[in-house]
Parts: C-alpha cells; structure tokens; sequence
C-alpha cells in the first residue's frame, strides 16, 4: 500500500472515529437536549442510512392477576401463572432453581424473527400486524395488533421493521416471570422519522412474540391429561425441560378467539425498556426493594439481614448461568454481520444487579442498615425505619450500581460501533486499492 493510500485510510478512520464519539455523546446526553435535537432533525433529510445494528434491552413481565376479573384476558393471564408454578416452579420461600426448563423455555423465543408491519401516512405510522417466524423452519404466524381491525388492507401501502431475538433470559421467580429480550434490528436503511418510532416498534414485537409463546404453551398444557408427577404435585420440585413445549411449530392457522386472547394478553403485559430503566428495576429486585407481581398486597419492606430475601441473590447467579444468546460465529460474525461486541449486555444487566443486591446487604457501604440488624434474620422491622434505611441502600448501592452497568453497557455499544466503522473503513481501502491496480 503506498504512503497516500495508507494517508487515506488513516483519514478514513479518524473521520469515522469522530463519528462514533459524537453518536455516543449524543446517545447519553440528559433530556434538556431533547428540544435542540428535534430541531437538528428537522433539518436532516427524511430518508438516511444507518450502518450498525441496533439492539434495544426490553423486558416482558406477566402481570398480576385481577381479582375483580374486569380487565380483559384475565383467565389467560391466571392459567399462565398456573403453567409457570407447575413447569417453571412456584419455589414458595425458596425457589427451586430449573435450568434445563428455562433453556428449553428461553428456545422458544431465541432467533426468533418479528416484523412489524404498519401504515404510513403522512409520517403518521400506524402499527397494523406483527409476523413471528423462525429462519430454521418455514412456519410464520400473522397476529393483527387490534382485534376489531380490517386485516384486509393493502399490503402495498405498508411498510415494516424487523427484529431478531439475539439473547433472551427469563427471570422465574415466586414472586415473578419476566422475559428480557436484546433484539436486533435487521434493517440497514430507514429514516428519521422510523427512528423516533423504534421503541414503539420494539415495545411491539417483544410483547407479540412473549404473549403468542405463553398463549402456544397454555393451549398445549389444555389438551393434556395431568401426569401422576402433577397430580402429586412433585413436578415445581423437578427440572423437567420436556415440560416446555418446544416441538409445537408456528401456528398460521389461529382462529378468532385465539387472536383475541393473545392480543388481550399482549396488551396487558407489563413492560419496560432501556438500559436505565431495566437496571433499575432488576438491581432494586436483586436488593429486595421491588414489588412483586405475584404478591401485590404484600407490603415491600426493607430486610437486609433476612436469609429469604437474600435467597433473590442466587436466583440471580442461576439466571445468569442460563442466559441464550445466538452464536455470533455460525450467525455472520465472520462476515461482520454481527459484532462480538453484540453480545452479553443481558449478563452485563444482571451481574450489575447481583451487585447491587450485594452492595445493598454490605455495611461498609450502607452502614444504616446495622439499625435493623437487631430484627435478626426473619423479623420484620418498623416500617418507618425500614424506609429510612431503604432509601440509604438506594443511594449508596442501588444508584452507583446502575450507573456502572449502564456505563458498561454504552462502552459496549461504542466498541460495536467502532468494529463496524473500521470494518467499513477496511472495505472502502480494499475497494480503492483494487480500483487502483485495474487502473
């Protein structure tokens, strides 16, 4: 390579360098600079080129059961609690940890491909279907997002974002089930005004494919006979991995009301997404300072000194030794399709919670909580001091645990940035270099 080429590709990357580092200033910048970014936006052209991948942390939770029965779905959202207790395990105090079924449960959803189908109009979009399919077999599912809504529409009017599921874990507890997915997007060309709808997108696809999963392993769990180990009530103490419906392919063939009950269980799903706010959550979790789904009447005191409540900590390292996540090798990290970089941020996620949790219970961190330490390890303390004491752990463990994972987490997407970059710049070098010996 002579000096001019090597003095352009040094140019290249410096360019592209720079452009990493103003993407991820602007990525972390607070909310003050949300009127000035809208106004830059405005004006940009409408239809640009994004060149990385962009993976979004969501997380699905099942939500607590209505015992007036007046919110829609209820009957679903109890015989999905009913079939997590018996193939996931209810555990009681001490919860029971089954990796082989959550392997076979966390299959279900990885690799999975989702599109999101809407209308534009006017930069308007309207979300009208979502399409499940697996690349490993030629089965897709078309779930409408409305119920009432005409799925006689024109194809050719819609467009579509796509998404794959490239880790996935879930968090079974007691107290709660909770899917948390890393999805990628899958398009390289959009433009603006898809990008500022992306979350809505993504909140979508996730809630779609987790209530269809939960909906396909109810309706098998219906057309069984109990086995003797059930009507024992032996099978939450066992790691059974054939418990979990796997073989079942997408269902094309879905009638009415069964659209209508994997709608109404869509749209009843609790979720979050983000990486601040999903660190949150999970660190306040593993620190037994959230409430649970399960048990909403059951008041969320403080108990640092509890052996029940610290059990959440070993929930949390079992979990983490479950995490899926697609093999970047057999899926184009060769070929530069998907960064190394593109994997682990949900271990990131929950090793920053097990260390939250951990800071929480230290009292060389949080020295208020020796104030409860006379409660011994199963008394409950006043619930004023108890709060107090809380509020302590939040600032001292809670926060700066958050703000490291989410810092870990944004190195990560600044290096998988940076991989495609050079990868880009390497390309563009090759290609003036050939040009260069055919001229």
């Amino acid at each position: 390579m002579t000096n001019s080429m090597k003095l352009l590709v040094s140019l290249l990357l410096t360019v592209s360098l720079k452009g990493v580092a103003s993407f991820s200033c602007t990525e972390t910048t607070s909310a003050r600079s949300t009127s000035t970014s809208k106004k830059r936006d405005a004006l940009r052209p409408s239809n640009t080129t994004v060149d990385r991948a962009l993976h979004t942390l969501n997380l699905f939770s099942l939500p607590p059961k209505d015992d007036n029965y007046k919110l829609p779905g209820e009957a679903l959202v109890r015989e999905c609690w009913r079939w997590k207790d018996s193939k996931l395990g209810d555990g009681r105090d001490y919860f029971v940890p089954k990796p082989n079924a959550l392997k076979a449960y966390q299959s279900l959803f990885l690799g999975m491909v989702i599109d999101v189908v809407y209308i534009e109009n006017n930069d308007d979009y309207s979300p009208v279907e979502v399409i499940l399919s697996m690349p490993s077999s030629d089965s897709t599912v078309r779930l409408p997002i409305y119920s009432k809504f005409n799925t006689l529409f024109d194809h050719s009017e819609t467009c579509s974002c796509t998404f794959e599921v490239v880790e996935c874990v879930a968090l079974s507890n007691c107290a709660r089930f909770e899917t948390i997915f890393i999805l990628e997007e899958q398009q390289q060309q959009t433009n603006i005004y898809q990008r500022q709808n992306i979350t809505q997108f993504t909140d979508i696809a996730g809630r779609y494919l987790t209530a269809y999963r939960l909906h396909q392993q109810v309706s098998s769990q219906r057309t069984k006979t109990s086995s003797l180990l059930e009507r024992a009530g032996l099978t939450s103490w066992l790691d059974l991995p054939e418990a979990v419906d796997t073989q079942s392919n997408l269902d094309s063939n879905l009638s009415d009301k069964q659209c209508s009950e994997i709608i109404n269980l869509a749209q009843r799903l609790l979720s979050m997404d983000g990486a601040l706010k999903i660190s949150s959550h999970l660190s306040l979790i593993s620190g037994g300072l959230a409430p649970r789904p399960n048990r909403p009447d059951r008041e969320v005191i403080f108990r640092p000194y509890s052996s029940r409540d610290a059990h959440i900590l070993l929930q949390f390292k079992r979990t983490v030794e479950v995490i899926s996540v697609v093999d970047g090798e057999e899926d184009g990290l060769e070929s530069g399709k998907r960064s190394i970089n593109s994997r682990g941020r949900i271990k990131t996620l929950l090793d920053g919670a097990l260390s939250a949790g951990k800071a929480a219970r230290n009292e060389d961190i949080v020295p208020e909580i020796k104030q409860l330490k006379e409660y011994g390890t199963d008394g409950t303390p006043p619930r004023g001091v108890a709060d107090v004491v809380a509020q302590a752990a939040i600032e001292k463990a809670i926060q700066p645990s958050v703000e490291s994972c989410v810092a870990r987490l944004t190195a990560m997407k600044t290096a998988d940035d940076i991989t495609q970059l050079r990868q880009r710049v390497n390309e563009i070098a090759s290609s003036i270099i050939q040009d260069s010996k055919d001229g």
